[in-house]
């Protein structure tokens, strides 16, 4: 069983050394559910997410929410966890078991008595959150256990700001015909790969038109789209008859999801999209987040999509808040500073 009263590095370290890499979530779910067992905390479990409360006779109820999953493996001994040079280095460990560290910490003082929190807490963690849509949140959704929550937190790393809104995403798989020809003979064919470079060409145009800071509210990003993306299966000598591309597009909060789709259509011809997976933006009520959020913290739109989109689609207001940086997630080298962590639980403690 992971033990939760040792340091919040060696806590996330013994994270970091479970593998789950998505679709591989059981044995850390596993694991949490008996910390939570031990606890005597009220569980709900969905596959490889669970929901856990923690009743404190408060009149409101906060959660802490953090995905089990992780990206795959970029290099060997990833799940090996390194301190050196301040830094615990693994993959997860900003992205993001060093949040789910913190809100099992949350735990284990609330036990013992060292913090007296002012809120009802859940434990929200889940699966499924580095691949598209559905994943553990919204079945828990779908399955009416994310019930009675007048806040949520997503341990997302945000450098210690508050991150209270999130790009949306489309995914769009695209099929390109042509005719199969031998390569020697190129003028019998017609070459797949001669369009998808046009669609290239296109769409890093539009990318340099839109690839431009806005606001909202003082608070800035960017959209963008791109080819992410491409492949064929034929032989080395055969012109393609086929070639398959993924474009993706990071839209703003203030696009909803047709308007973002009708985007895409004025780029793509509709004919070829044979897959297209939407993840909505997110913009958090103003109103909803001030009992919650203390004064004086950097507030920002994450340049990225998170689930604080389907919890504020829910009526669940939702912020993204954790330590590490974002832009160390999804690299073979991912870290967090250890001193950044702990003082972002220092943080943490005064909101639950």
């Amino acid at each position: 069983m992971i033990d939760i009263s040792r340091s919040l590095s060696d806590l996330t370290a013994d994270l970091v050394a479970i593998n789950s890499v998505i679709g591989n979530e059981k044995e850390i779910c596993d694991k949490i559910e008996e910390v939570f067992i031990k606890n005597n905390l009220k569980i709900d479990r969905i596959g490889n997410s669970i929901v856990a409360r923690l009743d404190l006779q408060k009149n409101k109820t906060i959660a802490l929410v953090g995905h089990l999953d992780t990206v795959p493996l970029s290099r060997e001994n990833q799940t090996v966890p390194e301190i050196k040079d301040g830094n615990l280095i693994g993959l997860g460990s900003c992205d993001m078991k060093s949040g789910i560290a913190c809100a099992l910490k949350i735990l284990y003082e609330t036990k013992n008595g060292e913090i007296s929190p002012q809120y009802n807490l859940v434990f929200i963690f889940y699966d499924g959150e580095e691949g598209a849509l559905p994943n553990g949140i919204t079945r828990l959704l779908a399955e009416n256990k994310l019930q009675d929550i007048d806040f949520a937190y997503i341990l997302e790393p945000t450098n210690s700001k508050y991150s209270v809104g999130c790009l949306g995403s489309i995914m769009a798989k695209i099929a390109i015909s042509g005719i199969s020809a031998h390569s020697a003979n190129p003028e019998t064919g017609k070459n797949a790969l001669s369009e998808a470079a046009e669609i290239i060409k296109r769409v890093e145009g539009i990318d340099k038109e839109i690839n431009k800071i806005q606001e909202i509210d003082g608070l800035s990003f960017y959209e963008t789209i791109n080819v992410t993306q491409l492949t064929t299966e034929n032989a080395s000598n055969v012109i393609p008859q086929k070639a398959n591309m993924n474009i993706n597009f990071r839209f703003s909060p203030q696009k909803t999801q047709e308007e973002a789709k009708e985007f895409l259509f004025s780029i793509i011809d509709k004919s070829l999209i044979y897959k297209i997976d939407v993840s909505p933006s997110s913009l958090t009520p103003t109103d909803k987040m001030k009992e919650f959020l203390k004064y004086g913290i950097e507030r920002e739109i994450m340049q990225a999509w998170t689930d604080i989109a389907q919890l504020n689609a829910a009526k669940i207001p939702a912020i993204n808040f954790g330590a590490g940086d974002i832009k160390m997630c999804h690299k073979p080298e991912e870290f967090v500073e250890i001193n950044k962590l702990n003082n972002f639980y220092e943080l943490l403690k005064q909101h639950v």
